[in-house]
Formats: structure tokens, C-alpha cells, sequence
């Protein structure tokens, strides 16, 4: 109870000290119930060592701290707009890092299972019920009891079965550690040493220690995963022998490159292929150039990553006469940045048999693969990229990244680790290209898409109930709707990468149009379509002017809302009638006229 009220004091002092700017957590707080993301970042980053520490004081542990907070920046993030009197933002957090703390520590609770790492070692619990073998948590807390604990239970013959079992479990899966990796580990778990005299031994911080002691964890997780499915040491990977392979990347100058990197993505590993594509086919054909998306919470960026993306990619190489085959999946709790996208994904195991088999296969036939990559460089958040090489010896694949022209590197584990798996490799490809009638063909068959789209919207809902999205012609009154409305704070972020985006697009629907192998009247309005594309893609381009893409968490001046909204207004007029004229257009391409 001292303990409680303690905490609860210097909780009331912080917040007293968090009350001499309350115009400024305010302002966010309001914003952020807006559906500001930007504004609850910034929030957060100012008062996430403060709820790190309350964490770490309730459960004295670093590490359960930490998935503390991280539970309670969720709950956060979720019932924000619950908070009535928005100056009361420190107190109101606190309350909530208090609870996540007792939750994961009250006995027979959710996380009954779960042990905070100080109090490993030093416990007086006398619960001699067995380890739960499918649990490696539980195994490690049975390891990590008192020495004079263990030699009390020696006179028990089970007890030191049970024991003898448990080093040889542990051991049996130490060799996912490296040397360093393994010796902290030892020192921690079997001779018993706290983390201060392992930091002396080691000559390095206590905090470095909680950070080796946790990534062991994890490693010997994934190790576990791999003894219970039989995936012996020698056979991880899927071979014996290390290999590496590194692909040749083709010039990709940047007016090829494209903001939609969906479409840029498919481009290069064509390119790659020996397979050079015009930029604007492959937007069109994609349907990716006459796609728009908006949330209807605020100005969110994730609209353009919400569609079916297994039937999509699969349909769009199906047009350009490639055989594919996809690995999509997502990871069981894990924080998935597009639910929306993935949540008809399986659940996948986090360990690189799973997934580096496939990149291995592709890229030893010379072939990259798609890949879709949540630690993309700002000011991206996740992007499509393409995996052109690994290297077993080094546990790295390389791949692009939309602001590192080189390309970069990611280790085996931060690929195991994604939590959205979506990885495409490229089968076969027709052997002739295909000619002018079906050419035509799929020309008349993507505008009837632009038009369907136009006046229908997508056809892909997310089922998750507060993901909503307004498509289409309808897109742009939504957008507009966010821009005047006083109740809602347009995410200045998202905005900067939906008029990029939609800008970019606009002005390939244009390119495509004008190249189309029509005839006739259905010729002539397919080319004034292209126009007001055209004049489209102009409007949002000046937009784009207005609210660049960058990361900020500044708010929209009232002035650069209304002329962002007129700009809107302008694009919407010209795509309006751009649609206009191929419903006319498809009218004559289907009297044959």
C-alpha cells in the first residue's frame, strides 16, 4: 500500500508539472481525438519515459515495463475520446499504466503465466506444480529459481529429473545464441548473477544487459518453435550449405520511378527480367490509376494500401501474361500497420523457415521478389519493395527502398519478424507478346473498371468494424467533407501522400488513355477523357504544393484548408467529366460503331 501511494504522489507531481504547459498537451489531446495520429505521436513521445518509469517502479522489471506501456499506449490510442476534461491527459495515462501493471502481475489474472525478470531468482513462491513444457517462459522462470531453492529440493528424486530435463531443454537450444548472446545468458539463468554484476563482468550498462537478455528470449522463442516442428539445427533454412546470391538491379532513372510503389515495384522486377514496360500501362492495367480511396475518420494515408492484394496482383500479371505465386500471412498479436489489408491473411510462425525458403528459391532462379516492407525509410511508413539477393552467411536479403537509390539490408529476423508477410515471386511468362486485339481488348476492359470504380466504389470492404473507407468519385466529397468540416483535424501527413499519390496517378490515366488502340467516336472521347485527366492531375498537383509530403505534426491553417477543398472541388469537376466521357466511350465500343 506505501508502494501504491508513493507511485500515486510522484504521479500528482509530474502531472503538476506537466500542468505549467497544459495549452500545448491539450491541443494535442484534442487533436488526437480528432483522429490526429500525428498529434497523439508527439503526445506520446512527450510523456513516454515518465510512463516507462511509473511501469517500471509498479512491476520492477525493465522488460515487463515495457510491454506495459506498450499495452497501455494501445488502450490510449482507443479510448482517447473517453477522456472528458482534456487538460487531465498525465493523470488519465497514468490510471491506465497502472492497471496494464496490475494486470500482468495480479495472480491468476491474463498473464498469470508471465514473471517480471528481477523477480526471477529471488522468488519465494513454494508452487512446486510442474513447468509447462510448451511454454518457454515458464521454462526459464523454473530455471531461474534461488539456488537454496534448488538445493532444498534435491532429497526429491522427481524434482532433480525434473531439473536435469530442463538444462538439457535449455541447452539443447543455446546455439541460436551468439557467443556473447550465450554467455550473458548463463550468467544470468544458470549462475544466477544479477544484471548489475553481469554489466561489471561484461564492462557494459545494465540497461545493455536487460536489451541481451531479452533478445536471447525472443531467439530461444523462435528456437523452440523450430525443435517442436522438428526443424533440426543442421536443417534451418532448408539447406546445409551457406549460400548467398545477389541480383544485378537495372537503371531505374526517377522518371520511372513511381509514388505508388505497388506499380514501381512490378516495373523493376519486369525490368530485371528483361521485361521493360511503359510506367502508364503498368499503372492502368494495375487499375492502380484510377483507384481512390479516403478514410472516413480524417485525411489518413492508408486508403491507398486498402484493396485485395493476392487478387489484384494475381489478376494484374494475369494481363501482362505471368504465372505468380504469393506467401501472405500475418503474425498472431503483433501490431499490424494495415489491418485492414491483412486481415484475411493466415497466421504465420515468426521464424525465417517459414519465409526464407521462398526468397532462396526465387532468387536462385534469377528471379526478385515482391515484398512488402513495414521498416521503410521516412518519410515512408511501409511501402512495397523488392528482395533482389541474400546472404546466409551475413542472415541479410537485400532489397529497395523508395529513398535509398542503393537500395538497403535487412536481417533474416527482421523479415521472420514482419508482421505482415506478402511476399510474390514471378512463375512463368507467355511465350509471345500479346497483339493488337487484345490489346484492345484490355484497354476496353480497364476503362469499364475505371468507370465501375468511379461510380460504385471498391469492391473490397474491411471487416474490422472501425476501418471505413469512401471510394471513388465519392472519395473526393469525403476528402472535401474533412477539409471543412470544424469537427474533424485533417492529418496533415496523410494528406501530403494522397494528393503525391493521386496526383501522380491522374496524370498516368491521362498518359494511358491517349495510347489506347481505339477507333472512331470511342477514340475521339477516350482522348477527351484523357484531357480532363489531365487537368485533374494539374489540380492535385497544386495541392501537393500546398501540403507537401513530408512528416510533421503541424496542423492545417483555415486557409490551407479552403484552398486545398477548392483544389479538391477543381479535380473532382475534371475526373467527373473524364468518367462522363468514357461511359460514352464504352457505349461505342459496344454497338461496335
Amino acid at each position: 500500500m506505501r508502494l501504491h501511494i508513493s507511485e500515486t504522489a510522484n504521479a500528482l507531481k509530474e502531472s503538476r508539472g506537466a500542468a505549467e504547459r497544459p495549452d500545448r498537451d491539450q491541443t494535442l489531446v484534442e487533436r488526437a481525438q480528432q483522429g490526429d495520429t500525428e498529434a497523439f505521436g508527439e503526445l506520446i513521445e512527450q510523456h513516454r519515459n515518465k510512463a516507462r518509469d511509473w511501469a517500471e517502479r509498479m512491476t520492477g522489471d525493465p522488460h515487463m515495463a515495457d510491454d506495459v506501456v506498450q499495452d497501455a499506449l494501445i488502450r490510449a490510442f482507443l479510448h482517447l475520446g473517453t477522456l472528458t476534461d482534456t487538460s487531465r491527459f498525465l493523470p488519465w495515462f497514468h490510471r491506465i499504466v497502472r492497471n496494464q501493471a496490475n494486470m500482468r502481475l495480479r495472480r491468476g489474472g491474463p498473464h498469470r503465466k508471465e514473471k517480471p525478470f528481477a523477480s526471477m531468482g529471488r522468488s519465494a513462491d513454494t508452487d512446486r506444480s510442474r513447468v509447462d513444457w510448451e511454454d518457454l517462459d515458464s521454462i526459464l522462470y523454473h530455471l531461474s529459481r534461488t539456488a537454496a531453492d534448488a538445493a532444498a529440493k534435491d532429497q526429491d528424486p522427481a524434482e532433480s529429473l525434473l531439473r536435469k530435463e530442463m538444462y538439457e531443454t535449455i541447452h539443447a537450444l543455446l546455439h541460436c545464441l551468439s557467443p556473447k548472446e550465450r554467455g550473458i545468458f548463463k550468467a544470468y539463468f544458470f549462475q544466477q548473477l544479477n544484471p548489475e554484476e553481469i554489466a561489471a563482468m561484461y564492462r557494459m550498462t545494465t540497461g545493455s544487459i536487460y536489451t541481451y537478455i531479452h533478445r536471447s528470449r525472443q531467439k530461444l522463442r523462435k528456437e523452440h518453435i523450430r525443435v517442436s516442428l522438428g526443424l533440426l539445427p543442421e536443417k534451418r533454412g532448408g539447406g546445409v550449405l551457406a549460400g548467398n546470391k545477389v541480383l544485378q538491379l537495372p537503371e531505374w532513372p526517377p522518371q520511372l520511378s513511381v509514388n505508388t510503389t505497388f506499380g514501381d515495384s512490378v516495373g523493376r522486377i519486369l525490368a530485371m527480367l528483361g521485361d521493360r514496360r511503359d510506367t502508364a500501362e503498368l499503372m492502368c492495367v494495375s487499375t492502380l490509376a484510377f483507384r481512390m480511396k479516403i478514410s472516413d475518420r480524417t485525411t489518413f494515408a492508408d486508403g491507398i494500401y486498402i484493396f485485395d492484394w493476392r487478387r489484384r496482383l494475381q489478376a494484374f500479371m494475369e494481363e501482362l501474361g505471368y504465372k505468380i505465386s504469393v506467401l501472405a500471412g500475418q503474425l498472431a498479436d503483433s501490431p499490424v500497420p494495415l489491418l485492414g489489408a491483412v486481415e484475411r491473411f493466415p497466421v504465420v510462425l515468426p521464424i525465417e523457415e517459414a519465409v526464407l525458403p521462398f526468397i532462396r528459391k526465387y532468387i536462385d532462379a534469377g528471379k526478385p521478389v515482391l515484398y512488402f516492407d513495414t521498416l521503410a525509410t521516412k518519410p515512408y511508413v511501409h511501402e512495397w519493395a523488392i528482395i533482389f539477393g541474400y546472404d546466409d552467411e551475413r542472415r541479410i536479403v537485400h532489397l529497395t527502398d523508395q529513398m535509398l537509390p542503393e537500395g538497403k539490408t535487412l536481417s533474416y529476423d527482421d523479415v521472420a519478424d514482419n508482421p505482415v508477410r506478402f511476399l510474390a515471386g514471378i512463375d512463368g511468362c507467355s511465350a509471345r507478346p500479346p497483339g493488337e486485339a487484345a490489346l484492345r481488348t484490355q484497354a476496353e476492359r480497364t476503362i469499364r473498371f475505371a468507370v465501375e470504380y468511379a461510380r460504385r466504389g471498391c469492391d473490397y470492404r474491411p471487416s474490422t468494424v472501425y476501418l471505413r473507407y469512401t471510394s471513388g468519385l465519392a472519395a473526393y466529397d469525403r476528402w472535401i467533407g474533412h477539409l471543412r468540416s470544424g469537427h474533424t483535424v485533417p492529418n496533415r501527413y496523410g494528406m501530403g501522400q494522397l494528393s503525391a499519390v493521386y496526383a501522380e496517378t491522374k496524370r498516368y490515366a491521362s498518359q494511358y488513355l491517349r495510347g489506347v488502340t481505339l477507333e472512331g467516336e470511342a477514340m475521339r472521347l477516350t482522348l477527351l477523357a484523357s484531357e480532363a485527366y489531365e487537368q485533374a492531375a494539374d489540380a492535385m498537383e497544386k495541392l501537393s504544393g500546398v501540403v507537401p509530403f513530408i512528416r510533421t505534426s503541424e496542423v492545417l491553417a483555415p486557409d490551407m484548408r479552403d484552398t486545398s477543398a477548392a483544389y479538391l472541388e477543381t479535380a473532382k469537376e475534371f475526373e467527373t467529366a473524364a468518367i462522363g466521357y468514357l461511359e460514352k466511350a464504352i457505349t461505342f465500343m459496344r454497338e461496335g460503331k
